[in-house]
């Protein structure tokens, strides 16, 4: 069966620690920290649950695309180990291309321990990325990627060589491209990124990572508002998005801003949200042919459909679900 689309990035397995053990402290004089989670020092933190789930930005975009309708294949490496196993056979469950799933003998598949706190059940990552720190994207492997689109998730921070690859690559093959970077990427800066950027089809931040982006490379009068922070990441990309939590998410197509609300209601996990926002937009852009309202209302939809259930896979739309939504 020929492929639409291959998403790249981690795959983890995930322990979601649930707890009101803490303090959420203001901090706004700090753009780029403005809410910090503490702990008491030395204490014992309970948990008022805890699950055991799949995720990862590589496997979690593949999981919902697939289950989408969207034909995908995934990109990813894990351990030799049970847990890898675990992780390969979920994938094939969600009918997901695993052909060029990667198996590391040397390191343990990566874990996320993952602290949900306050009103909204935001969310502290600590993460082992393992398996995920050695994927292989050389040359060899990236020649095998032949699918209309790529979407491209957290990558190691020393893979800047690796980005050239790919993106040549995608340029040379005409292949599209949705990049949602990761934390090691956004470190290096909005000068680094900018080639990247600029060779996009769809380039998707959250508010507190476009600000970081802008910060990097306007130090000073930096506004917190949506237009100024578009206005200083286009650099010819066709479409930038800005998710901005419980508020919702705006898109920009270098003429006009589209925003939706996020649904009025209390979710439970906020864990794979953006992931599941992410990968729905671009589905909705394959499955709808470029409508941007239409791709908009299903990533709102799918982002809220995740956080009412535990874990960064669970809760996600079928694609039979669609009709009822009017998509």
């Amino acid at each position: 069966m020929v492929k639409t689309i291959t998403t790249i990035g981690g795959a983890t397995s995930d322990i979601m620690f649930y707890t009101n053990d803490m303090m959420i402290i203001d901090n706004k004089h700090d753009l780029l920290r403005q809410k910090l989670i503490a702990f008491e020092y030395g204490a014992k933190i309970f948990s008022k649950d805890v699950f055991f789930t799949y995720g990862g930005g590589g496997a979690n975009t593949a999981v919902n695309l697939s289950s989408l309708g969207v034909k995908t294949q995934v990109l990813v490496s894990v351990g030799n180990d049970t847990v890898g196993q675990e992780i390969i056979q979920h994938l094939k469950n969600k009918k997901i291309g695993t052909k060029l799933v990667q198996v590391n003998d040397k390191l343990r598949t990566g874990t996320s321990f993952i602290a949900n706190v306050g009103k909204y059940n935001e969310h502290v990552i600590f993460a082992y990325r393992g398996a995920n720190d050695k994927i292989d994207l050389s040359t060899k492997v990236i020649k095998k990627i032949r699918t209309k689109w790529i979407y491209l998730t957290s990558l190691p921070d020393n893979y800047q060589s690796r980005l050239n690859e790919l993106f040549a690559h995608c340029i040379k093959k005409k292949k599209k491209i949705a990049w949602n970077p990761g934390s090691s990427q956004l470190k290096w800066g909005f000068k680094k990124l900018r080639k990247y950027i600029k060779d996009t089809e769809v380039f998707i931040v959250n508010r507190d990572e476009a600000l970081e982006l802008v910060i990097s490379q306007k130090k000073d009068k930096v506004q917190n508002n949506i237009k100024f922070l578009f206005k200083h990441l286009d650099v010819g990309q066709k479409l930038t998005v800005i998710t901005d939590g419980h508020k919702g998410a705006y898109l920009y197509d270098g003429d006009k801003v589209y925003f939706r609300a996020a649904l009025k209601k209390k979710g439970i996990n906020t864990t794979g949200a953006g992931d599941s926002f992410g990968s729905s937009l671009v589905a909705g852009l394959i499955k709808y042919k470029w409508n941007l309202e239409k791709a908009l209302k299903l990533a709102i939809l799918n982002s809220n459909a995740v956080i009412m259930k535990i874990g960064a896979q669970e809760g996600i739309l079928q694609a039979k679900d669609l009709k009822k939504y009017k998509l």
